[in-house]
């Protein structure tokens, strides 16, 4: 005989159930916030080739370490940014800053591959990285057409 069976489940039950659940969506939307990219809302949008953005030249940002200046030179062509690159660092510079210059590098990859500044520079280390941003900013502003 098969009949209906009746399936009884306790108020504690259910309430851990619920909070499991509620438990497992927020982990779920979490996951998803946080894994996939929501791209810079205030990146460039490309420009179409052959269109002049930048006086072609090279172009210097100074920033001062350990009361010495360093250059953050900027090259670029009319439409495109060649090279990132910094210059006059001193050996006691690069023993008491040891970082400028493996961020700079990835720096000017970013910007490179890019063409732009307009992104979010890595948080490892970020005073530096936010130092040599600056910079480089500053030279592509001043190799920029409307000045």
């Amino acid at each position: 005989m098969r009949g209906t069976k009746f399936f009884v489940l306790r108020m504690k039950d259910l309430i851990k159930i619920g909070a499991i659940a509620l438990a497992a969506v927020v982990l779920i939307v979490l996951a998803l916030v946080l894994l996939i990219p929501s791209g810079d809302r205030n990146r460039e949008t490309p420009q179409a080739p052959g269109t002049e953005l930048f006086v072609p030249g090279t172009y210097s940002s100074t920033i001062i370490l350990n009361n010495k200046p360093v250059e953050v030179r900027v090259m670029v062509s009319e439409s495109e940014i060649l090279y990132v690159y910094m210059t006059d660092m001193t050996d006691v510079q690069r023993v008491f800053f040891p970082l400028f210059e493996p961020r700079m590098q990835d720096l000017a990859q970013e910007v490179l591959s890019g063409q732009t500044t307009y992104f979010s520079p890595s948080t490892d280390y970020p005073v530096t990285t936010d130092i040599l941003h600056r910079a480089v900013k500053a030279a592509l502003e001043m190799a920029a057409l409307d000045n």
